[in-house]
């Protein structure tokens, strides 16, 4: 049989049904020997193939077995060929199984097989084997930018060929996955072009007119959405009568369905769905467990969604361990817990809440792009509000400490996942196994390509950067442990060990219209809190940042005691039910609208007086600090190893605005720190940079910076030669303990719901830093100056409460300093000047002895000293004798 007759006889046989059977049968195994023996591999493969494609979604693990079995690689060009066939057709299975993930892998495996071997590489294969429904999976699992990439390909070969009806299915699932990153009007257009080349009564006229329905539905043009359903299902309705494509029933079980949701949840669609596809199961080779299960979720049978999707599972007996990466399973138990919630099932409703987000995080981690990770995140968002407010409202009804454990548990969740993944995938690896590695090499590779596409639109660039991040997400699968046991959940009582002694924990979830409190130290949760506080109270408090602190200082000068009077209203509001501890040390764990809110700068008493240097200011009586999870704290455990790098770039040849007090920082500084590794101007480079990055324990950086919000569009750091960005931070092995980040807005940058600021700070911590100061408006220089020498000679001193090295209380020391400096200008005492810079991470993220500090630290005087008194001694008594 030719190469070309068994490409056809395998892709025709994925599409046949009949009866399923799990277990090779005997004669088959007979077979499979002989072929062993032979060494004959196509033939077996090929054996295997037939036998599959009779019942692919039972017999799936029979493909799974072979592609690991193989004795051998292939070596001919006809066993290249069908060890092709035998990647596509396990992709295929494993999809009619429902097994999304492995099917993913699958397909990609194929691609990366034809990638490697174009001599045997059929571009209409490649197409309509491969690129689609590799896309379709990467739609289904919601990863949608891959999806749109994998599409986009497939249309470029598309569009090169001549078959219409091809192209028609490209723009129907170009038009599937626009819809599905929310992009009606670009899925319409997708929906229009697929329409003028399509035979219009063929069954892809069908599916394309369902996928108009869709869109047309998000814009709200209801009458749109019901004429294209309905001509959608008389095409596949007559399509399916004649027989004409094998894929007729399944989009015509979609359609009604979709039908079923477009008509106001009709009942007569939905059982229309539930008659075909038994018709399918029984008579046309069945449907696909994922479909089967999601119609089973619409029309409210939960039990029997559940047993399609895990088989003799029942709800009361499901485990973590059980789950696996799927939309419909993260619904269902969703689902699930809404249900048990009204009839009372407290503790039954949590656990099945805390499942449904764990499916979720397993769903997530299966994403290569960012955004679509990003998307994710946002997306759970008011799931995980309603899981929080129902274990509010048990533990306010009986004060069990269990329901606010369990608050406590959706707020770690629903925190900065995804930066917890890049704080753990760093760790893991930065060893020196081949696969980490390689990993640090793409991530390198993968800066390189992100920054030459800057100010570029250069389809070359941007299809290695997808590339290598293919190629990454495939690595992280491979790491020993691998991405489970990455983003393992942490139970509380060891998280609450992270804190240290006498430190104090405020999480906070704001919610559409409460905040949500909750306080803990290492002993565990002190107190929980809700705070009704309307539905606009977000807005609210981000008009006040914006008033007081992002438009400069201008509006604080003109009206300080209109600022009081909001401070301490805010404060009141936010803290007033239970005030801060005199005295007490806090890292506050903010979400929503207060990030980037100043807590030490609110004032504690109504009473303002007529100098800011004797306002009550939070800093005054508490040590504030930030940090951005529980889980994320106890990653950053103190940094090994010693030496501190600094850069000073007082501006550049690329004409920023001048820094004047950039000089006097460094002097400053320079004083009370003497050692160390110092750039200034000229030698602050990219290079020394790099270098400085994985070799100081403490790195301080004055210099511009410029995040999202301004003109620019990437994050970076202005250097002498060119800019740093912050993509830069992936792939390096080490980072310093403690980034200091004396320029202004390092802080800030773009806010994505669920995951906090997107600033230079994360990007540091993202790498490994254990803690960040930086700032989050626009740093006045002589403050930040002034601010950043105090804080050093603190940081040295080794004498201040809580133990040596704890920076978070350098810093408030340094600004109580600058608060009580008689020499200080009182205008120069309001919070716009000594707020900006602020403290995220490990209160204490430095060993003992980084770096001596000149006049607080006696370092070698005192043995100079007795060197000089020995020898005055032994002298005089030389003298004395002569």
């Amino acid at each position: 049989m030719s190469i070309g007759m068994k490409v056809v006889l395998s892709t025709i046989l994925v599409l046949i049904g009949c009866a399923c059977l799990a277990q090779a049968p005997a004669d088959l195994q007979k077979a499979l020997e002989k072929r062993r023996a032979g060494d004959d591999l196509s033939g077996w493969i090929y054996d295997q193939l037939q036998w599959v494609a009779k019942a692919p979604a039972s017999r799936c693990p029979q493909l799974v077995r072979a592609e690991k079995e193989a004795w051998r690689r292939p070596h001919t060009p006809e066993e290249m060929q069908a060890w092709q066939d035998l990647l596509i057709n396990e992709g295929y299975s494993l999809l009619q199984n429902g097994s999304i993930v492995p099917s993913t892998d699958a397909y990609v495996a194929a691609y990366n097989w034809t990638r490697q071997h174009s001599e045997i590489a059929d571009e209409a294969l490649v197409l309509e084997n491969i690129l689609k429904p590799l896309g379709n999976n990467y739609t289904r699992l919601g990863d949608y930018e891959q999806a749109l990439f994998i599409h986009r390909k497939a249309l470029s070969l598309a569009l090169a060929g001549q078959d219409k009806q091809t192209l028609a299915g490209v723009y129907s699932n170009l038009a599937n996955t626009s819809s599905n990153m929310g992009q009606p009007q670009q899925a319409l257009d997708y929906c229009r072009q697929g329409l003028n080349v399509v035979d219009g009564h063929s069954a892809l006229a069908g599916l394309l007119l369902s996928e108009q329905a869709d869109a047309a539905m998000q814009i709200k043009h209801t009458d749109e959405a019901k004429a294209s359903i309905s001509k959608s299902i008389a095409v596949l309705e007559r399509a399916l009568a004649r027989k004409e494509n094998p894929a007729a029933g399944y989009w015509l079980l979609m359609a009604y369905q979709q039908a079923g949701d477009i008509y106001g949840k009709s009942m007569s669609y939905y059982m229309k769905a539930l008659r075909l596809q038994e018709r399918l199961q029984l008579g046309d080779g069945g449907t696909r467990r994922r479909e089967r299960a999601k119609l089973w979720l619409r029309v409210g049978n939960l039990d029997q969604c559940l047993d399609v999707l895990l088989p003799g599972k029942t709800f009361a007996t499901l485990r973590e361990s059980d789950l696996f990466a799927e939309n419909t399973l993260v619904d269902l138990l969703f689902v699930r817990a809404g249900f048990v919630r009204e009839q009372g099932m407290s503790d039954e409703a949590l656990r099945l809440y805390r499942l449904s987000f764990a499916a979720e995080s397993k769903l997530r981690r299966e994403f290569i792009s960012g955004s679509s990770r990003e998307q994710a995140i946002s997306d759970t968002r008011s799931r995980y509000e309603q899981a929080i407010a129902f274990a509010w409202k048990s533990w306010d009804s009986t004060r069990d400490k269990k329901y606010l454990s369990s608050l406590l548990g959706f707020m770690e969740s629903s925190k900065s996942q995804l930066l917890l993944e890049e704080v753990r995938q760093q760790q893991r690896y930065s060893g020196s196994d081949s696969i980490g590695a390689r990993i640090r090499l793409l991530e390198k590779a993968l800066s390189y390509y992100e920054k030459e596409a800057l100010g570029k639109r250069d389809s070359a660039l941007v299809n290695q950067e997808y590339q290598i991040n293919w190629e990454l997400a495939q690595l992280r699968k491979k790491v020993p442990g691998g991405m489970e046991k990455i983003a393992a959940s942490t139970g509380l009582d060891s998280l609450y060990s992270a804190l240290g002694k006498g430190v104090i924990a405020r999480s906070f979830f704001c919610g559409s219209d409460a905040l949500y409190t909750v306080e803990c130290t290492s002993s565990g949760i002190s107190f929980g809190e809700r705070l009704p506080l309307g539905v606009l109270w977000q807005d609210s408090l981000r008009t006040f940042i914006h008033t007081w602190f992002e438009q400069g200082a201008g509006p604080m000068i003109d009206k300080p005691m209109a600022y009081y009077r909001q401070a301490y209203a805010l404060y009141r509001d936010l803290f007033g039910l239970h005030p801060f501890q005199s005295g007490g040390a806090y890292i506050l764990f903010t979400d929503g609208a207060l990030n980037l809110l100043p807590v030490e700068a609110l004032v504690t008493s109504a009473d303002g007086k007529s100098s800011p240097a004797y306002w009550s200011f939070v800093i005054g009586q508490n040590l504030i600090s930030y940090g951005w999870s529980l889980q994320t704290l106890k990653e950053q455990a103190a940094g090994e190893g010693k030496g501190f790098s600094a850069f000073f770039l007082s501006g550049n040849l690329r004409s920023s605005p001048y820094l004047k007090a950039t000089e006097a920082e460094r002097k400053g500084i320079r004083e009370i720190v003497p050692g160390g590794d110092w750039f200034i101007d000229g030698a602050a480079t990219t290079g020394a940079f790099r270098k400085a990055l994985s070799s100081s324990a403490v790195l301080h950086i004055s210099s511009h910076a410029f995040t999202q919000k301004d003109s620019l569009a990437l994050p970076h750091i202005e250097l002498f030669d060119s800019s740093f960005y912050l993509f830069e931070l992936k792939g390096l092995e080490h980072q310093p303990g403690l980034v200091v980040l004396s320029a202004c807005r390092t802080g800030d940058g773009r806010v994505v719901t669920g995951e906090g600021v997107q600033s230079l700070a994360r990007a540091f911590t993202g790498g490994g830093a254990k803690a960040v100061i930086a700032g989050w408006w626009n740093v006045n220089d002589e403050a930040a100056a002034k601010i950043m020498q105090e804080f050093y000679k603190e940081l040295g001193s080794g004498d201040s409460s809580g133990g040596k090295e704890n920076a978070a209380r350098a810093l408030r020391a340094a600004k109580l300093i600058w608060l009580k400096d008689p020499a200080v200008p009182y205008l120069h005492k309001l919070p716009y000047y000594w707020a900006a810079l602020n403290y995220q991470g490990n209160p204490q993220p430095l060993k003992e002895d980084v770096f001596a500090v000149k006049g607080r630290s006696l370092g070698w005087w005192p043995v100079l000293l007795l060197f000089i008194v020995w020898v005055l001694y032994r002298v005089r008594r030389l003298y004395t004798r002569v």
